[in-house]
C-alpha cells in the first residue's frame, strides 16, 4: 500500500472514528435538547397557561361583586360567581398539580378563600333588608385589599415559571450550540483541503444573506421596523423607529417594546407561527404591533404603527352612534337597547316617560339653529338637574333625547307608580322658572305620557307606542300634566286621526262657522262688544265643541289657516253691524302659533284694509302662558299690533305664571278675568279675593277689567261690588250666530240685570 494510500487510510479511519464519536455525542446531546424541550413545552408552558386562566378567573370576582351592589340582582350574581368560583378552584387544583409546595401557592390560597369570605358576607349584606349600603362599601373594600395582596403572589409564580422557562431554554440553545461546534469541527477537518475554496463560498453566502436582510428590512422605511433576536434582544431600529421614540418622550429604544413581548415570542415559537399582531399602549398613545420571525436567519422582525387617531376616530363613531350632539345625553338608539336589556332581565317594574314640552315648536321655529340648539340644552340641562335632585331609595332614573324636543326617560327599581306621579310632579315644577337663553326668557310646560311594563306591554315597541298615545292625549287636553297609558287611549288616538283628517276638510268644505257672545257695560248695561267662538259643524259629528278640535289644530299647524280665517270672517261681520249703527268691538282669540308666526302682524292689517273695520273695532285676546312664553318678542308684536290702533286683551289671566314686572310692558287695554274664579265666586272667598286682586291690579295698570263666565245674579253683584267694569256669560246671552245677534242689537235690548 503506498504512502498515500496509507494516509488515505489513516485519515478515514480517523475520519470514521471521528464520526462515530461524533454521532454518540450528537445523539447524547439531542437526548439532551429533547428533555429540555419536552420539559418546557409539557410544564413550563402549560403551568404559564394555567397561572394566566387562574389570574382572569380570581380578578374576576371582584367586577362581579361590584356589579351585585350596583343593580342588587341577586340571581345574575350568584349565576356568574358560581361560575367564577368554580374557574378559580379548577385553576388551583391544576396548579397545584403541576408545581411543588410552594409558600407562594399557599399563601395564593388563602387569599382566594379571603375574597371567597368576603363574597359571601357581601351576599349576605346585599340579600338582607333594608341593605347595609355601608357595609357592603366596606366589604367591596376588603375584596380589593385581598387582591393586591394576591397580586404579589401570582407575580411570584409567574417569575418562578419564566425561571424555569429561560433553565431550559438556556439548556437547549447550550447543548444545540456544542451539538453545531462538534459537526463544524468533523466537517473543517474533514474539508481541510477545500480551506479556501469554502472561505470564499462562505464570504458569497454572508454578503447574499446580508442584501436579502437589506432587502426585507429597508432602514429608510417610513413606518417603525426593528430587527429582534430571538430571545426579543434588538438588533437593529430603523429611523422611524427612533422618530416614533422622540414623539411618545422616550430615551431608550427598549422602552417601546411591548412589555408582553417575551410571551408573545415564547408563544410563537411554541405554537410554531411565524406572524403575530396584537395592540398594546404607550401613555395616551396605541400601538399596532406585528412580530415577523424569520427561523431560518435566527431572527425576528418587529413592525410598529401608530393607530391613536384611529381609535379615536372609532370612539367617536360610536359615541355619535349611541349621544345627541346637542345635549350630551343618550339618544333614541340607546334608549332602546337599554330598555331591551332590563325587559330581557324580567325586572319586575319598569317604566318608559315622554316628555314634550308644550308649545316649543313654536319657539324652535322663530329661531335660528343655534338658539335652538342652545334652547333644547338649557331643557336638557333643568331636567338633569331636576333628575339628580331625588330622594333616597327612589327609582333609578335615565334621561335621554329623542328627535326635535322630545326627552324620554327610563325608570327602573320601580317600587309601585306613586313613586312615579312624585317624579313627574317634580319635572313639572323644575319648569316653572323661565328658560334664560342668550339674554331671552322663555317659559314651558311639560306634557308627559307613562307606560308601566308589564301592565301596559313587555316590549319595546308596546311601550313606546303606548307612552305616545299618553303624550298625545294630554297634549290634546291642553298640556301641562302627565297621563298613564289607559286601554281606551288607542281607541281615542284612531279617533284623534279620524278627526284630523275631517279637520283638514273642514275650510274647504265650509263647514266652520263663528258664534258671538255679547259684553255688556255694567253701568249702561249696553252691549260694547262681543266675543268671536269658533264652532265647528260636521256632517257626521254634528257640532264638534272648540276643546276637542282647537288642541288638534294647534299640534298639526292647522291653526294658522283656521285662525287667518276666524280673524277675517270676525272683522267682516263687525264692519257689517258698523255699516248698520252698532258700534262694537270685535274680540278674537289668537292661538300660540298663530301670535307667534312671522307673518301675523301683516295678515292683520290685510284683514283691516280688506273688509274695511277700523282698528279701534278689534280686539286680539292672547292668553297670559301665550304672553309670557318669548317675553322680549311677545313685547314687539304688542307694540306693532297697538301702533296700528288695535286694542288688546290677556284672556284667562291669573291662571299662568305672569309678573307684574312683564304686564307692565304690554301695551294692553284689558284684563279677562278667567271663568274658573267667577264659577263659585259668590260662595269661595279664595276666588274672591283673586277677582278682587285681579281687579285692582288692573285699575292700578289702568286698564278696563272684564269678567268670563258670569252665569248667576249672585256672581254679577259680587263682580260690581268688587268694580269689575265688563262681563260675559251665560247669565247675558250664550254665543249665538250672527243673525241672532243681529236681532238682538235691532231690538236695542238692554242686557245687564
Amino acid at each position: 500500500m503506498s504512502s498515500i494510500n496509507r494516509k488515505i487510510l489513516v485519515v478515514y479511519l480517523l475520519a470514521l472514528v471521528a464520526g462515530i464519536a461524533l454521532s454518540a455525542l450528537t445523539y447524547l446531546r439531542g437526548e439532551s435538547v429533547l428533555h429540555a424541550g419536552k420539559a418546557l413545552t409539557e410544564q413550563s408552558l402549560p403551568r404559564f397557561d394555567t397561572i394566566s386562566h387562574l389570574r382572569n378567573a380570581i380578578f374576576s370576582h371582584k367586577p362581579i361583586l361590584y356589579e351585585y351592589y350596583a343593580s342588587a340582582d341577586r340571581a345574575t350574581f350568584l349565576t356568574r360567581y358560581a361560575s367564577a368560583r368554580e374557574e378559580t378552584l379548577l385553576g388551583l387544583r391544576a396548579l397545584r398539580n403541576m408545581s411543588q409546595a410552594l409558600p407562594e401557592l399557599a399563601r395564593l390560597e388563602t387569599g382566594i378563600e379571603s375574597i371567597h369570605t368576603q363574597s359571601q358576607r357581601l351576599d349576605q349584606t346585599m340579600s338582607a333588608a333594608p341593605v347595609d349600603w355601608d357595609r357592603a362599601r366596606e366589604i367591596l373594600t376588603e375584596v380589593s385589599k385581598a387582591e393586591a395582596r394576591i397580586k404579589p403572589e401570582l407575580e411570584a409564580l409567574v417569575q418562578i415559571n419564566r425561571q424555569q422557562v429561560i433553565h431550559y431554554g438556556q439548556e437547549t440553545r447550550g447543548n444545540t450550540m456544542n451539538m453545531m461546534q462538534m459537526v463544524l469541527g468533523f466537517t473543517v477537518a474533514g474539508l481541510i483541503m477545500a480551506l479556501f475554496i469554502a472561505y470564499y463560498v462562505n464570504a458569497y453566502l454572508r454578503e447574499t444573506a446580508h442584501r436579502r436582510l437589506l432587502a426585507i428590512f429597508p432602514e429608510r422605511s417610513p413606518n417603525p421596523m426593528l430587527r429582534l433576536s430571538q430571545q426579543g434582544a434588538v438588533l437593529f431600529a430603523n429611523e422611524a423607529t427612533h422618530h416614533l421614540i422622540g414623539l411618545l418622550g422616550l430615551t431608550d429604544v427598549e422602552e417601546i417594546l411591548p412589555l408582553d413581548l417575551e410571551l408573545h415570542l415564547m408563544q410563537i415559537n411554541a405554537a410554531g407561527q411565524q406572524r403575530l399582531t396584537w395592540e398594546y399602549s404607550i401613555g395616551e398613545r396605541t400601538l399596532d404591533c406585528t412580530v415577523h420571525l424569520l427561523p431560518d436567519l435566527h431572527v425576528c422582525h418587529l413592525y410598529l404603527a401608530d393607530i391613536t387617531e384611529r381609535k379615536q376616530a372609532e370612539l367617536r363613531l360610536v359615541r355619535q352612534a349611541l349621544q345627541d350632539a346637542v345635549t350630551g345625553l343618550p339618544n333614541r338608539r340607546l334608549f332602546r337597547e337599554r330598555l331591551e336589556i332590563v325587559l330581557n332581565h324580567k325586572q319586575a317594574h319598569c317604566a318608559v316617560a315622554l316628555i314634550r314640552p308644550d308649545r316649543i315648536k313654536l319657539v324652535l321655529e322663530s329661531q335660528g339653529y343655534a338658539a335652538s340648539d342652545n334652547l333644547i340644552g338649557a331643557m336638557a340641562e333643568r331636567l338633569r338637574a331636576a333628575l339628580t335632585e331625588h330622594p333616597e331609595n327612589a327609582p333609578a332614573v335615565d334621561l335621554f333625547r329623542f328627535e326635535g324636543a322630545t326627552f324620554g326617560l327610563l325608570i327602573t327599581q320601580l317600587a309601585d307608580t306613586s313613586e312615579l306621579e312624585s317624579l313627574m310632579r317634580r319635572l313639572q315644577a323644575a319648569m316653572l322658572e323661565p328658560l334664560k337663553v342668550e339674554e331671552r326668557e322663555f317659559f314651558f310646560t311639560l306634557s308627559i305620557g307613562i307606560a308601566v311594563s308589564p301592565d301596559h306591554g313587555a316590549d319595546v315597541e308596546t311601550l313606546f307606542k303606548n307612552a305616545e298615545a299618553a303624550v298625545n292625549r294630554i297634549r290634546a287636553e291642553g298640556g301641562n300634566g302627565y297621563r298613564f297609558y289607559t286601554q281606551d287611549l288607542s281607541e281615542r288616538t284612531e279617533q284623534w286621526l279620524a278627526m284630523e283628517q275631517g279637520l283638514r276638510r273642514a275650510l274647504e268644505r265650509n263647514e266652520l262657522l263663528l258664534h258671538y257672545q255679547p259684553q255688556v257695560n255694567l253701568k249702561s248695561g249696553e252691549m260694547i262688544g262681543t266675543e268671536a267662538l269658533i264652532r265647528w259643524q260636521n256632517p257626521e259629528r254634528g257640532l264638534v265643541s272648540p276643546m276637542q278640535f282647537i288642541p288638534l289644530a294647534e299640534e298639526t299647524g292647522l291653526i294658522v289657516p283656521i285662525g287667518a280665517w276666524v280673524l277675517r270672517t270676525a272683522c267682516l261681520q263687525a264692519k257689517t253691524w258698523l255699516d248698520l249703527g252698532n258700534d262694537l268691538v270685535m274680540a278674537v282669540n289668537i292661538s300660540a302659533r298663530q301670535f307667534q308666526h312671522p307673518g301675523f302682524i301683516d295678515l292683520v292689517e290685510e284683514i283691516l284694509a280688506e273688509t274695511g273695520l277700523p282698528a279701534r273695532n278689534l280686539e286680539l285676546e292672547i292668553t297670559e302662558s301665550v304672553a309670557m312664553h318669548d317675553v322680549e318678542r311677545t313685547t314687539a308684536t304688542l307694540h306693532a299690533l297697538r301702533q296700528v290702533g288695535i286694542l288688546l286683551s290677556i284672556d284667562d289671566f291669573g291662571t299662568g305664571f305672569s309678573s307684574l314686572a312683564y304686564l307692565r310692558r304690554f301695551p294692553l287695554s284689558k284684563l279677562k278675568i278667567d271663568q274658573s274664579f267667577v264659577r263659585n265666586l259668590s260662595v269661595n272667598e279664595y276666588d274672591a279675593t283673586i277677582a278682587h286682586t285681579v281687579i285692582l291690579l288692573g285699575h292700578s295698570l289702568q286698564l278696563t277689567v272684564i269678567a268670563e263666565g258670569v252665569e248667576t245674579k249672585e256672581q254679577l253683584d259680587v263682580l260690581r261690588r268688587l268694580g269689575c267694569e265688563e262681563m260675559q256669560g251665560y247669565y247675558f246671552s250664550r254665543p249665538v250666530p250672527a243673525a241672532d245677534l243681529s236681532a238682538l242689537l235691532k231690538e236695542g235690548r238692554r242686557l245687564a240685570a
